[in-house]
């Protein structure tokens, strides 16, 4: 498949609302901060890839509106009020004008342009879906779709299960792909405190020093 026949699509939710269950580790400031940081990092690895056209960005969040226009990303509002991230995600798809769609979640602090080379490297001529699992092999993490309406998005706990059903009743080939940089997404005290142990570069490295969460802050994270 030729290059730019691909685009993304980054669901993001309010920033601060999201990454609840870090509450007990991190108050609504500090989750807006790590959450904004997060995304500015996946989008930098989508923008940097070579082989990706379009990246749209589906949120009602202001501040997630200007880190996406910084790197070149169109905006779609969300659904007022949210309807979900599975919702969300299909307003992307629509707003999409490619042959694939790259579906990829905003807390993925570890991608790289390589991943995402990867990922749209595997887009076939054919109908198919390529999911990118989670670390503990239950979430999609990221979706590669072609065409963007081969699988209806069900994004959540126990994606990958569902989506390889979903797959198999509809006839779409679908194959499972591990990549260490989309396989850590943060939703946990024990996902924060991996994110900590990895010391990542970029805007999310930036931001945990921020906070105050090093390898240096004794039980950071933990």
């Amino acid at each position: 498949m030729a290059a730019h026949d691909v685009g993304a699509v980054v669901p993001v939710k309010r920033l601060g609302y999201a990454l609840g269950r870090l509450s007990g580790v991190l108050d609504r400031s500090g989750r807006r901060v790590l959450q904004s940081a997060m995304l500015g990092d996946v989008l930098a690895a989508l923008a940097g890839s070579a082989r990706l056209g379009e990246i749209v960005v589906v949120t009602s969040d202001p501040r997630a509106r200007a880190v996406a226009e910084s790197v070149g990303a169109r905006t779609v509002p969300d659904h007022d009020p949210p309807q979900g991230i599975n919702a969300a995600v299909a307003m992307g798809i629509a707003a999409l004008d490619s042959r694939s769609a790259l579906v990829v979640v905003s807390d993925l602090p570890l991608i790289t342009a390589a991943d995402v080379d990867h990922l749209v490297g595997a887009a076939q001529d054919r109908e198919a879906a390529v999911l990118a699992r989670s670390g503990d092999g239950t979430g999609t993490n990221a979706m590669l779709l072609t065409p963007p309406s081969a699988l209806v998005p069900e994004l959540g706990p126990d994606s990958l299960a569902r989506h390889l059903a979903q797959a198999s009743a509809v006839g779409v080939p679908a194959e499972v792909v591990y990549h260490p940089g989309i396989g850590l997404d943060v939703d946990t005290p024990g996902d924060l405190a991996e994110l900590v142990r990895r010391e990542p570069d970029g805007a999310t490295g930036r931001a945990l020093a921020r906070l105050g969460l090093t390898q240096a802050t004794p039980g950071a994270a933990g």
